[in-house]
């Protein structure tokens, strides 16, 4: 249902992967985790190279190697 609605919530989509990959550094319970990776999957094909760079350039090291089989 997003796909859609892509250039309203493209907006907020680098603010809710930010808030995952947080949540990822945090300790996720590998359920939840399993449970949210449809909606980060559909979140990042929402995104352009410019989200892409964006979220890149926001999070940091750590973050990005917990992020990186993403």
């Amino acid at each position: 249902m997003l796909i859609p609605h892509k250039d309203i919530f493209k907006k907020h989509v680098v603010g809710l992967i930010l808030c995952y990959i947080q949540a990822l550094s945090g300790g996720m319970n590998p359920t939840t985790k399993a449970k949210l990776m449809p909606s980060i999957y559909a979140l990042l094909d929402m995104c352009s190279d410019f989200e892409t760079r964006q979220i890149n350039a926001m999070i940091d090291v750590p973050s990005k190697t917990l992020f990186a089989p993403i």
